[in-house]
């Protein structure tokens, strides 16, 4: 409670009365007003000309998200910036507290099906986890921008709950949703097809295309075309290197690349885009072949009635995407904080089965979290505008990468599917190598005869 009340009173009173130069919300206001005119929210003229009639003294940053949100906007767009702006808050405050209570609800359902004996335990995980998300620099950049990290931190809960609960339309229409917010949930559309069944798959597929043709009907077909020319090509085209961009393609262009404010190590755009394509790849088939892996491995054993599997390869495929995006701001990061407690859970029933490793990986997810959740100053000082400073820039991506190599490594872990394998199973690289990551032992001779 204490730090619930600190945050509505320190974080949301505090920007309520504070309004930013530049923010999110303003952009997505003003979608929503051009849309109630039907006039395409994606030629950055436009926008910054509906902004001097509404009263703005500043220009909006671009509108770079799917057509139906600004759909969404439209009634906000109704009321005056300030009013609209105030209820906008409130309702994402009231999404975050909502998520992070889902997301102590998934926690403890989690807990139960592992069987983890010690409650304390899980409380203790629960109390640390609520204030380091209200104080998470995430969190406070996505109420002073006002952007919608916390709606696709609820929406996520949602789906997570809705998958490993097995209620996968409840799973579906949450992917479609939150695909409807931002573009890239679309990419967890076939998971949600793979793990909920093929009608989860396709009440998902025609939720988006409903955005899609609500969109159509209201702009005509040529909205599609101004929304991939005018907002996603120019995103794919130029690097984005501000040091809030958490993605892997930007940590590399600080190196490589620069832009007029950051100096780069060296000089050398085409191996910058080359080596940000090529780790992107490897991630991402790494990522999709240990989440694959484990549901071959897990098939035939019982079906709980909570799948706690669910959260660690949802985790695993968010902070993929959040890593391979060509821009993930802080704010962002919000979407990924039930990641954190629903990584620790495996890990404590770990520790209560002896799996050797456990405390290391466990120290390595807190670190992941807190290097993720770091309020860094990244725009202080001519330091971090050059080399090494810039590359310090990246401590929320190296938190992303401990946290995904983290869900990798539970993911190769086999004590899940049966019990009987702990004892001969290790979290982490080995001196055996690769193949014995997380596996059992293998049997030995004993006086002559084999051992079970």
């Amino acid at each position: 409670m204490l730090a619930v009340s600190e945050y509505l009173i320190a974080t949301v009173g505090t920007q309520v009365r504070a309004t930013p130069i530049r923010t999110d919300f303003a952009s997505y206001w003003l979608a929503g007003d051009l849309a109630r005119s039907t006039v395409s929210p994606y030629r950055a003229e436009r926008l910054a000309a509906r902004g001097r009639q509404r009263g703005l003294d500043h220009d909006a940053y671009p509108f770079l998200y799917p057509p139906a949100f600004a759909l969404m906007m439209q009634p906000l767009a109704r009321l005056s910036f300030e009013r609209a702006r105030s209820v906008w808050m409130v309702l994402q405050s009231a999404l975050l507290l909502a998520a992070i209570a889902g997301t102590a609800r998934l926690v403890v359902r989690s807990a139960t099906s592992l069987g983890v004996r010690a409650k304390p335990a899980v409380g203790v995980l629960l109390a640390a986890f609520v204030p380091a998300a209200l104080n998470s620099s995430s969190v406070h950049n996505d109420v002073r921008s006002g952007s919608v990290g916390a709606s696709l931190y609820a929406l996520f809960v949602v789906m997570a709950w809705g998958l490993a609960t097995r209620r996968t339309t409840w799973a579906a229409l949450a992917c479609a949703t939150a695909a409807t917010v931002k573009l890239f949930p679309v990419a967890l559309v076939p998971y949600v097809a793979w793990r909920g069944g093929r009608r989860a798959g396709l009440v998902a597929l025609i939720a988006v295309l409903i955005g899609v043709l609500c969109a159509c009907l209201h702009w005509g077909a040529g909205v599609l075309r101004s929304y991939a020319l005018d907002a996603l090509l120019p995103v794919l085209r130029e690097p984005n290197v501000w040091p809030h961009n958490t993605s892997l393609d930007a940590l590399i262009g600080r190196i490589l690349v620069g832009n007029d404010e950051i100096e780069p190590l060296r000089f050398a755009p085409r191996v910058a885009a080359a080596f940000s394509s090529l780790a992107s790849l490897i991630l991402i088939g790494v990522t999709l072949r240990a989440v694959v892996r484990r549901r071959r491995e897990a098939r035939g054993a019982a079906n709980p009635s909570f799948d706690s599997h669910i959260l660690v390869e949802l985790s695993a495929l968010l902070l993929a995407l959040l890593l391979v995006m060509r821009i993930t701001w802080v704010h962002t990061l919000t979407s990924m904080l039930f990641v954190w407690p629903c990584l620790m859970v495996p890990l404590l029933r770990a520790a209560e089965r002896g799996v050797p490793g456990t405390a290391r990986y466990g120290l390595l997810v807190c670190v992941g979290f807190f290097l993720s959740s770091a309020h860094f100053p990244v725009l202080w000082g001519e330091a971090f505008k050059r080399w090494p400073g810039s590359g310090l820039a990246g401590v929320h991506t190296a938190g992303l990468l401990l946290l995904w190599w983290c869900s990798m490594e539970l993911l190769r872990c086999r004590w899940w599917n049966d019990d009987t394998q702990a004892a001969g199973t290790s979290l982490g690289r080995g001196s055996e190598g690769v193949a014995a990551t997380c596996r059992p032992r293998p049997a030995t001779r004993v006086s002559g005869s084999r051992s079970a």
